[in-house]
């Protein structure tokens, strides 16, 4: 398929009316201490502010592309644009921790409507049967690449002058989109032809899923898990939830998420290959926790490092765009996918120490950007085969449920409790080595002991105050074991996939036609 000057102009245009609505939550991306110091939020409302404009994203998902088939593209994408604008300045501006999570939501919710508008047209220029694999390349390269870039130019600009200027730049890219609209939508039509339907009682039902696992995400750790009532009743209600909405979709006709669609054998197991790859791409925030926390790097120096997953998405995502235009087997992708995220990992472990500096995360964030480019191009592309367009959203909304919702946020609260019980368990190891015989912790202690007897302390609180500078030499070597060991076991199970698709023999042929859109997260 050969286009024209014109119709290539016009493509490129759309793609880039995408970018601000993907990054609209990116631009303080690495600014959490700042946002966190100026609402003085506790950790529990700042797990919040982190984690509501992302449930609102999936639980608003279904209806906004239902809805953004029923209006005028152009003027939709024209009001949503300023609407962005508003809701993104709103939160800039906003007095305390609850409004801006909730500008920060509507915001979230809105962002999608611009996603889809672009994307719609821009799948119709397409040949489902040769450049769907192409399409789906271009969407997750600007998915992932911008998301880097958003990133570090946010923590550049915060470092300037503050998060707030961060965020008020994103207003400039979007009076870029109205101008693009002008110029690359000319035509103000409804591309839905379909009367509108849209399944209210299943969404409801969905919200009533997903606020549960916000509850058990925001809260669970500080709570001490299933040691805490509301914990317990919140994992009874959403088993319960999961259910009635089981229960509900098989007596529905075309509910949001149709179980009819796991009759393809593509979606099971690419709902799991969703899972798994969220759960390989989960260890970021050790890697930031230890950045900032054990070796003192500052916002922009951690968001200039991770600048090398972007070299990685360089490399890895035309490759397997063009191994599967080319019909180059499925497994082949993703062994490599799978073996660059086990690289990573165990490439980190060898850098759990102190003194190291941005040089020492070139490679293994390069490996893990060549992760992220094969195996988020591939799964997308994987769960899409064969999927008529009914059930288009349902193969969506199932994706994203395991790799968003599942792996990446929930299994990060547990990642978190896991990090703080194992920094535990080693700071007790680490202390049952600080006896009498060992010289130098005695000699300090005696050193500070006798420092707080002689400015007028108690002999108890003397003795106390001399064990924490002892305390606190232990947590630093303690963390840094705990996060080796996680990095190690995620090698591995990164690992495992590999072994899985070889022995079971999974994806042992080329692509399949895809008529679906791409997923837009």
């Amino acid at each position: 398929m050969r286009w024209r000057k014109a119709e290539l102009l016009k493509v490129t245009g759309l793609y880039l009316l995408i970018i601000p609505f993907l990054n609209a939550l990116n631009a303080t991306g690495y600014v959490n201490s700042q946002l966190q110091g100026h609402f003085g939020a506790s950790s529990v409302e700042f797990m919040y502010m982190n984690f509501v404009p992302l449930f609102v994203i999936v639980a608003g998902l279904p209806l906004a592309l239902e809805l953004s088939k029923k209006f005028p593209l152009k003027s939709m994408m024209l009001l949503i644009t300023i609407i962005s604008i508003l809701m993104n300045t709103c939160s800039a501006y906003a007095p305390d921790v609850f409004w801006f999570i909730f500008f920060r939501s509507i915001l979230a919710f809105f962002t999608i409507f611009g996603i889809v508008a672009a994307i719609i047209p821009i799948v119709l220029y397409y040949n489902p049967t040769l450049n769907m694999a192409v399409m789906y390349g271009i969407i997750q390269f600007i998915i992932q690449g911008s998301s880097n870039l958003y990133k570090f130019l946010g923590a550049h600009f915060s470092g300037i002058y503050d998060w707030r200027t961060s965020l008020l730049m994103l207003n400039i890219n979007f009076f870029l989109c109205i101008l693009l609209t002008f110029v690359f939508i000319r035509k103000d039509i409804v591309l839905g032809k379909q009367p509108f339907r849209f399944d209210f009682t299943g969404w409801i039902l969905l919200i009533l899923f997903l606020i549960p696992i916000l509850f058990l995400t925001a809260e669970g750790q500080n709570r001490e898990w299933f040691s805490d009532s509301k914990i317990r009743m919140a994992a009874a209600t959403l088993m319960i939830m999961t259910g009635i909405y089981i229960f509900y979709a098989l007596n529905k006709v075309n509910p949001i998420i149709d179980f009819k669609v796991y009759a393809y054998k593509n979606v099971v197991l690419g709902t799991l290959f969703f899972f798994l790859i969220g759960v390989a791409n989960g260890t970021g925030s050790v890697v930031m926790g230890y950045m900032a926390g054990i070796l003192g790097f500052d916002e922009f120096y951690i968001a200039h490092t991770h600048l090398y997953i972007l070299v990685g998405l360089v490399i890895s995502i035309p490759i397997c765009t063009y191994m599967m235009y080319h019909k180059v087997y499925l497994n082949v992708a993703a062994i490599l996918g799978f073996l660059a995220f086990s690289l990573y990992h165990l490439l980190m472990y060898f850098r759990f120490y102190p003194g190291i500096g941005e040089q020492d995360f070139i490679l293994p964030f390069i490996m893990k950007g060549i992760g992220i480019g094969f195996l988020y191009l591939l799964s997308a592309l994987y769960i899409s085969e064969n999927v008529p367009k009914p059930l288009s959203t349902s193969r969506m909304m199932s994706g994203i449920i395991a790799r968003i919702v599942f792996a990446t946020i929930l299994g990060g609260a547990v990642l978190s409790t896991i990090i703080a019980n194992t920094t535990t368990l080693h700071k007790t190891g680490i202390g049952q080595q600080i006896t009498t015989g060992n010289d130098a912790a005695a000699q300090k202690h005696k050193n500070t002991k006798n420092y707080y007897l002689s400015e007028g302390s108690k002999p108890t609180e003397a003795d106390k105050m001399a064990d924490n500078p002892l305390q606190s030499e232990i947590t630093k070597p303690a963390t840094m074991l705990t996060y080796k060991d996680i990095y190690l076991v995620m090698a591995v199970m990164s690992f495992l996939p590999i072994l899985l698709i070889l022995l079971l023999r999974i994806g042992r042929r080329p692509l399949q036609r895809i008529e679906v859109e791409p997923l837009p997260l």
